[in-house]
């Protein structure tokens, strides 16, 4: 399975794994799991390479790496005059330097991914930990997540003082900085284990779905804060939180949760920098929020339901039902 940022729905395989007697991300004692996190830097090698021989001889050492990332065969003549001009480029060779600036030392981005993939292991022990490889690409392609390969492009994580950003709308640039980087691939991870009802195509499921992502990520980077897993600011959290009685309550006078059609779902899920719907700063996506809170909620009214019965469940409906969710603020 590959999974792509900006990502939404995918077809997920059935699996079934044994899960520890506790579920709380607090006692969990993960010190004792052993990982395997390989990274493998390529963007050192290919920025150095002088010719497109040598940049063919790079592509075909590194195959999987190149379908992929780039999704075509090392030998492709498009490809490697792609990279050509990258890795003579004087403005990308100045942005390549920025990354290696930013991302030099990969001691924190290994000691994020271990710590994640202890949790992993702690709920699902036959998790087989991906191999991470760490690229530059020009801002040309995006983060790519399967079950067995992490590509990152670095250069797109850098942050505001980049000097060239992805080509994304100001609203979702936010989550293109390093403090997002290891929630992003490990919410991306969780749809691995989300399992769903393809029969079930109402925004309810859609929100729940992305509820349950959310979940996942909380629980197995411990402390981390909301807004780094949900990626909203600070500010947005905080003035949905004291809303929420409110958006609940548009959600339900417009009868949406079970809403099928795709282009009024879009409204309350897909990315936008406003839903001017519900209000003229109601921030975009509020859908996944919501869905965030209805999951957080149930976890809350049945404690004996672990993380890994809360993935496989795939009745979205009933997870609504019984989290009594009603716009409350409290937990």
């Amino acid at each position: 399975m590959k999974y792509r940022i900006p990502g939404f729905f995918f077809l997920i395989a059935s699996c079934f794994y044994a899960c520890q007697n506790t579920d709380s991300a607090a006692e969990a004692d993960v010190s004792q799991i052993q990982v395997n996190v390989t990274i493998e830097h390529l963007e050192n090698t290919l920025m150095n390479l002088k010719s497109k021989e040598e940049i063919k001889g790079f592509l075909e050492k590194h195959p999987a790496f190149v379908e992929t990332f780039y999704q075509t065969s090392a030998n492709d003549p498009a490809l490697i005059d792609r990279i050509d001009m990258l890795i003579h480029h004087p403005a990308i060779l100045e942005l390549y330097q920025q990354t290696q600036q930013a991302f030099g030392n990969s001691d924190s981005l290994r000691q994020q991914f271990e710590n994640a993939f202890r949790h992993i292991k702690f709920y699902y022990p036959d998790f087989k930990e991906p191999k991470i490889i760490t690229t530059f690409a020009g801002l040309d392609n995006e983060l790519v997540v399967t079950d067995s390969l992490i590509v990152i492009p670095l250069e797109s994580f850098i942050g505001p003082g980049a000097k060239y950003r992805p080509q994304h709308p100001n609203y979702m640039l936010k989550r293109y900085d390093k403090p997002y980087l290891v929630p992003t691939v490990i919410t991306l991870l969780s749809r691995k284990y989300n399992r769903v009802d393809l029969n079930d195509r109402s925004l309810l499921a859609d929100m729940v779905f992305y509820g349950k992502s959310f979940e996942f990520t909380r629980a197995v980077i411990p402390n981390i804060a909301d807004s780094l897993v949900v990626a909203y600011a600070d500010s947005n959290l905080v003035k949905i939180w004291h809303n929420q009685e409110y958006v609940w309550g548009y959600f339900l006078d417009n009868k949406l949760l079970f809403e099928t059609n795709e282009r009024i779902k879009d409204k309350y899920v897909a990315e936008r920098p406003f839903v001017t719907e519900i209000g003229a700063d109601c921030p975009g996506r509020i859908g996944q929020w919501v869905g965030w809170r209805i999951v957080s909620r149930y976890r809350t009214e049945n404690p004996a339901v672990t993380l890994v019965q809360l993935m496989e469940n795939t009745n979205a409906r009933e997870i609504f039902e019984q989290s009594k969710y009603k716009g409350q603020t409290e937990d």
